[in-house]
């Protein structure tokens, strides 16, 4: 696969991402305007629940899939069809246990929205093995169209919930209809079918691999969304609402990166898997654009976290600004973690990709519980510690194969890391100088801050940065 045919993919794969991302995000800060801290507690829950339930269903398959180049027709078929049969147990599991939920959290509604997230994960499994197979074979247009429709369709329908008074139903609605829309239209933009007559045998030969990935992912989201449990319980549903908005605040830049990385990483890094060399290179510039983008992202985030909750959420929201700062500071270090994973899953090194998952892990539990004694800024903080720390273990393996660890990885970032501290001086210094609105010191400070970091950066001839004009300005100056 070339650069050439990379950049590409990456540019759809940005669009996808970037605009679903943006859309998602606009809907939840009308919605948290109009519902209460406490429905965003709720719903996390609820989401904490369905997407350990996936991991269930998926187990890991779908990747394979996309990391296994020459998989047949038997092969995806049986994974499609494990992955329906498991979601329709795994939804009617949901639903028995939705009233227990509800009692142990002490808020009925739980109970009747498990309905809802059970047909989510049906709606969701219909469309794994498309999905893959476009995300394989780099379709990034077509997946472009499906994830743009679908995020509107779900935002259209939660915003006409919360304005006819659904109240917390509006949540739940708008992500089923958004996984509706999104396997219909993998369907309809997909020329695959699965086969009615299969056998699971035929995923023999993905288990080794997707196994691995699973038990993996099914640690990351117990981790990363079982913060909910904790929070819900100790805390109450409101400082998890809070939590809540502060996390998903935080991940829109972070997650835009990273989401964009890990979908045109993987399987370009599996097609290098061979070429140490060509493999490392690709490695170096994947980590030096994601923190190009992510590191003046999260902080400005961390330096104007009360201004960004004002604008957006509004006066009710702004216990979540505290938190907001301590996360950034935890995203910034996310998207460059996620390329190490892509490195080892690409190389098919499940062994010590499942290895550091469980360090890691183990590691998170324990700040976790640490953090919770201090409520949900420890949490917050915990998160922190738990991203240095994950940074190291998530780069041993290509320092062990490659020559390049943690170490050399921050060595390529060294003119980022820069050029965003120019940008901090200078945003710090204005919001001491201004007065001004809320709206108008944030677009201040963040326009101002984006240009010094621009600018920065090409003074001191950060080699990050002429790499990209190289990649990107060029080429935009040569289309006709």
């Amino acid at each position: 696969m070339s650069v050439e045919k990379g950049v590409a993919a990456g540019k759809w794969s940005a669009a996808d991402i970037s605009i679903r991302l943006v859309l998602n995000f606009a809907v939840s800060v009308i919605l948290a305007r109009i519902l209460a801290p406490a429905d965003f507690g709720i719903v996390a829950i609820v989401t904490f629940f369905t997407s350990l339930s996936a991991v269930f269903i998926e187990g890991g398959m779908t990747a394979a899939v996309v990391q296994r180049q020459d998989t047949s027709r038997e092969e995806e078929s049986a994974v499609f069809w494990w992955n329906l049969f498991a979601s329709i147990l795994l939804a009617a599991a949901l639903v028995a246990l939705g009233p227990a939920i509800a009692v142990f959290y002490g808020h009925p509604v739980i109970g009747p929205l498990m309905y809802v997230a059970g047909a989510q994960l049906v709606f969701s499994a219909l469309g794994a093995v498309p999905s893959a197979l476009l995300t394989r074979e780099l379709k990034f247009d077509r997946l472009t169209k499906v994830g743009i429709t679908s995020s509107l369709c779900g935002g259209a329908v939660g915003l006409a919930a919360a304005f006819s008074g659904a109240g917390i139903w509006a949540l739940a609605l708008q992500t089923a209809a958004a996984a509706l829309v999104n396997s219909a239209m993998l369907w309809m933009m997909s020329d695959w079918r699965p086969a009615l007559h299969v056998r699971f045998r035929h995923m023999k030969r993905l288990v080794g691999f997707g196994s691995w990935v699973g038990f993996a992912s099914l640690l990351e989201v117990s981790y990363t969304q079982g913060y909910a449990l904790l929070i819900g319980k100790l805390h109450g549903v409101v400082d998890l609402g809070y939590y809540n908005r502060a996390h998903g605040t935080q991940l829109v830049p972070s997650a835009l990166v990273g989401r964009l990385i890990n979908r045109v990483a993987f399987p370009l890094f599996a097609q290098k898997a061979e070429d140490p060399a060509a493999f490392r290179r690709g490695a170096r510039l994947a980590i030096q654009f994601v923190m190009l983008l992510n590191v003046p992202a999260m902080t400005g985030i961390a330096l104007l976290s009360d201004l960004v909750i004002l604008v957006l959420f509004g006066e009710k929201w702004l216990a979540a600004a505290p938190i907001l700062t301590i996360l950034a500071f935890a995203g910034m270090l996310l998207p460059m973690q996620g390329v190490n994973v892509q490195m080892s899953l690409a190389r098919g090194d499940t062994s010590s990709y499942i290895r550091n998952e469980l360090w890691k892990k183990a590691i998170g539990i324990a700040a976790i519980v640490a953090g919770s004694f201090f409520g949900i800024i420890g949490l917050a903080w915990s998160q922190l510690v738990y991203s240095i720390l994950a940074l190291v273990v998530n780069a041993r393996p290509a320092g062990r194969n490659m020559n390049y660890g943690v170490l050399h990885q921050l060595a390529d970032i060294r003119g980022v890391a820069f050029a965003a501290i120019f940008m901090a001086i200078i945003v710090l210094g204005l919001r001491q100088l201004l007065t001004l609105s809320p709206v108008l010191l944030l677009g201040t400070c963040a326009i101002a801050g984006a240009a010094t970091y621009v600018a920065a950066g090409f003074a001191i001839r950060s080699a990050v940065f002429l790499k990209a004009w190289e990649l990107f300005g060029t080429r935009r100056r040569k289309t006709p």
